[in-house]
């Protein structure tokens, strides 16, 4: 995967004068469409550049000093499924497993970010050895990803010590509640915007608080055989009943997995829900976890559903493209007068307002909210200014 994928995916760079000469061209928000069209004030320029940012006063805006801002790294952290499954080949005619297709994937989506992320990583189950539902564990603490020119033989420090801690062999359940309501406390205490990455190849399970039909049966709906039978509708292989069967650890967790990702999306937490081969019995359920994780897709699959494994890097960008894209963001410097700033989304302002807007967090940073901070990661700004000279826009 080539860091270029991303490079487009920054904030408007401008000029701290009106008045200078030679004022270098503002970097757009990755939008698709907009390179080489024709932007509101002039040609978008291959690359994703616009020809200069527009003259104060100009298209609405107001005021004459115009401040660099650049966003707050935010946090990506990967939930990875290691369960037994996923030592399953990625292709038929390929010796790769599925994790390894997973992992090697997420890496270079990791080295490809750099240090625009912080990045961190757990797997599940977390113990699969002492128990195979063991709820998943961190094996990367977040932490800012390598610097510029710390690269050596493709890695650098941080990218080689997250690939490590990642290499973990296959093995156990998918217990995907009890792992995201674990790592809860451990995301809400990061600062700045954070984004979950789940991938899995399957429907959770692992749940002891609930038995189940064979319509929630996982060994059921993918056609499974327990003890030389073939799991049906008239063959529950959950039954606890049955000797040597998975019993209730064998029922699809959907609900307390649907209210795990709740309660991130709750704390400010967008879930990405990503489905490799194998996962492709549980649509509506992803669909369900993507929803209301706050990334469901346009069009009828509203998760990130991947049928073949090499385009996986593809799914990971895409997903990385939009996590890039936070509601925080600093100043070059402290502006004279705060009450005479404002924020413009490409040529329209945007109102200071806690609800809507956008507000001060400190001297010299800020922060979009509700409306604003929507408009800004669904893809429909080109460009973000902040410029002083004029009084604050307030709410209509």
């Amino acid at each position: 995967m080539s860091a270029a994928r991303f490079a487009t995916v920054a904030l408007a760079l401008v000029a701290i004068a009106c008045s200078e000469e030679g004022r270098p061209a503002g970097i757009n928000m990755s939008v698709p469409g907009l390179d080489a069209a024709t932007g509101p004030d002039g040609p978008y320029l291959e690359g994703g550049f616009q020809d200069g940012p527009p003259p104060a006063d100009a298209e609405g805006f107001c005021g004459n000093q115009f401040f660099e801002v650049t966003p707050e790294p935010p946090n990506l952290y990967f939930v990875l499924d290691r369960s037994g499954s996923m030592l399953d080949r990625a292709v038929p005619t390929s010796p790769v497993t599925k994790y390894a297709a997973v992992r090697g994937a997420t890496v270079e989506m990791v080295v490809a970010l750099g240090h625009r992320v912080n990045v961190g990583a757990a797997v599940f189950p977390g113990s699969p050895s002492a128990d195979e539902c063991s709820s998943g564990k961190e094996v990367f603490a977040t932490q800012p990803g390598d610097a510029p020119g710390s690269f050596d033989g493709g890695f650098g420090p941080v990218s080689a010590t997250f690939s490590a801690a990642t290499n973990v062999q296959p093995k156990g359940g998918t217990p995907i509640a009890a792992t995201l309501e674990s790592l809860r406390p451990i995301l809400a205490n990061l600062e700045g915007s954070t984004a979950v990455v789940l991938a899995t190849d399957g429907g959770p399970n692992c749940s002891t608080e609930h038995e189940c039909g064979p319509e929630d049966c996982i060994w059921n709906i993918e056609g499974a055989k327990l003890n030389e039978e073939w799991c049906t509708p008239t063959y529950n292989c959950c039954d606890t009943s049955i000797y040597y069967g998975p019993g209730a650890k064998g029922c699809l967790d959907g609900s307390a997995t649907v209210a795990a990702v709740a309660a991130l999306r709750d704390a400010g937490i967008r879930t990405y829900v990503v489905g490799i081969p194998g996962s492709e019995f549980y649509v509506s359920l992803l669909d369900q976890l993507a929803t209301v994780g706050g990334s469901a897709r346009s069009g009828e699959t509203k998760y990130y559903r991947v049928d073949d494994v090499s385009n996986l890097g593809a799914t990971l960008a895409t997903i990385g493209e939009k996590a890039l894209i936070t509601c925080e963001f600093v100043l070059e410097a402290k502006p004279p007068d705060a009450d005479f700033v404002n924020v413009y989304f490409d040529h329209q302002s945007v109102p200071y307002d806690e609800t809507d807007g956008w507000t001060w967090t400190s001297d010299t940073t800020l922060s979009l909210h509700g409306e604003a901070c929507e408009k800004l990661k669904s893809g429909d700004v080109a460009q973000v200014q902040v410029v002083a000279g004029c009084p604050t826009q307030q709410p209509r």
